[in-house]
This record gives structure tokens, C-alpha cells and sequence, in this order.
């Protein structure tokens, strides 16, 4: 029996540029979740993904001077060496998560 583990895979604050997660050898991530944040204020897209090329998620923040909150939900498979990624055009706060499992 393998052993799962919950992982935090990208962590940032909207004064930071979200860093990038790859995928160790020797494992697969599978990503579960994502919560982004806004201040508010200005209009902001998003987008999360793997390798930059491969977006499964994306999402936009109004104009109105309102914290907002995006999340998602799922499950995407990321194989070792790949990168799981997160872009906006505007600051936001975000976490991602989900398990790394290790290969047999």
C-alpha cells in the first residue's frame, strides 16, 4: 500500500510573484485544490496550470473595490519533472494543494 501524503504545492501573498512547483523525481503530484485572493480594486485574470502551456483553471476579479476569492477544484495529474504554475496580471494571495505520491 502506498503512502498518501496532503502536500502544499505553491504558496504566495499578493506582494510576492507565486513561485512554481516541479514535480520531484520519483513521483506524480495530483493537484486538488486552489484558493486565490483579491483585495479588490482592479481588474484581475488569472490563470493555473501546468508547464505553462497546459491551463486547466482560470478566472477573472472585477473592477470593484471588494475583496473576491476564486477557487477550484478537481484533479490534474502532473508527472515528475513537469511544473505546476500560477499567473495573474494583478496581486492576489494563493494556495494550492493536493497529495505527491511517490512511484512504485
Amino acid at each position: 500500500m502506498a503512502n498518501v501524503y496532503s502536500t502544499r504545492f505553491l504558496a504566495w501573498a499578493a506582494s510576492e510573484i507565486p513561485p512554481v512547483y516541479v514535480v520531484p523525481s520519483g513521483y506524480v503530484a495530483i493537484v486538488r485544490d486552489l484558493d486565490v485572493y483579491s483585495f479588490g480594486g482592479e481588474m484581475t485574470n488569472w490563470k493555473f496550470g501546468i508547464n505553462g502551456v497546459c491551463w486547466f483553471a482560470a478566472g477573472q476579479f472585477t473592477i470593484e473595490a471588494l475583496a473576491q476569492t476564486g477557487q477550484w477544484r478537481g484533479r490534474q495529474v502532473v508527472q515528475a519533472g513537469e511544473e505546476i504554475l500560477f499567473e495573474s496580471d494583478g496581486p492576489t494571495d494563493g494556495i494550492a494543494s493536493g497529495y505527491l505520491l511517490g512511484l512504485p
